[in-house]
């Protein structure tokens, strides 16, 4: 008898720990497999705010920042940096994806006016995938994306320090390169890249902080796509970020 009860003890025991590891393996799974669900942001380590997006929007934020749209047409394209420059709220339900695309791949704005701001033509610079990003994210209502945030410009250490950071957070290095090196491609213009912000050339034809100044400024737009024309950054960058690009430019090769 003895014998029997301490059988049907095991056996349930045995039972009992078959069933927990099967529950376990089953939460096991199903926390596994939901985690892999393709949204991003929105973690508590996020900003106030974040949500949870497509990996595609995500990446529409980021490029946002990237190239120095959130400067022009402010934080998650709420506007309010120049009232020459559109917020950018409701241009997801206004035009599409065509529409958008021709924009971005060509530019915008008075190119003739150097004192208004005017959008780059950006068609030979950014990818088809980069673009189709951007349309994803202005489609999707420009949501708060973990980590998606400009560059932060150090302060207290100096004028070229925080010109670094400007021509990062400004997009200078997309078109002119590290270290204002240059090369990247611009087939329609006349030689073919744009220029180099370093070197012996550069120092001849801007040789002092009034020129470079006013470079920046008034931009250089050439013509139209698919000539890559550097925007009018009048109106947009403050004088004492122009003075710190200044100093930033000046310390290159």
């Amino acid at each position: 008898m003895n014998e029997w009860r301490g059988g049907l003890v095991a056996a349930l025991v045995g039972a009992g720990l078959a069933l927990m590891i099967a529950v376990g393996v089953a939460a096991w799974a199903a926390g596994h497999y939901t985690n892999r669900t393709p949204t991003v942001g929105g973690s508590a380590a996020g900003p106030a705010g974040s949500a949870s997006v497509s990996p595609e929007v995500a990446a529409g934020a980021h490029v946002f920042v990237q190239f120095a749209c959130v400067q022009c047409h402010g934080d998650r394209g709420m506007g309010g940096v120049s009232r020459d420059v559109p917020a950018l709220t409701a241009v997801g339900k206004t035009l599409t994806s065509a529409q958008l695309r021709k924009i971005i791949d060509h530019g915008l704005g008075e190119s003739a006016n150097p004192t208004k701001p005017y959008m780059p033509v950006w068609g030979a610079v950014i990818s088809t995938r980069q673009v189709n990003e951007l349309v994803a994210y202005l489609h999707a209502g420009l949501p708060a994306v973990s980590d998606a945030t400009p560059v932060p410009v150090p302060q207290g250490q100096g004028l070229a320090v925080a010109g670094a950071a400007l021509y990062v957070r400004d997009g200078c290095i997309n078109c002119h390169g590290p270290n204002g090196l240059g090369g990247v491609p611009n087939p329609q213009a006349p030689d073919k890249a744009i220029p180099p912000l370093s070197g012996a050339g550069f120092r001849r034809d801007f040789g002092t902080d009034k020129k470079i100044t006013q470079m920046i400024r008034t931009g250089s737009v050439l013509g139209r796509a698919p000539i890559v024309s550097m925007p009018h950054w009048g109106g947009i960058i403050a004088a004492a970020d122009l003075k710190a690009l200044v100093a930033y430019l000046k310390t290159l090769k």
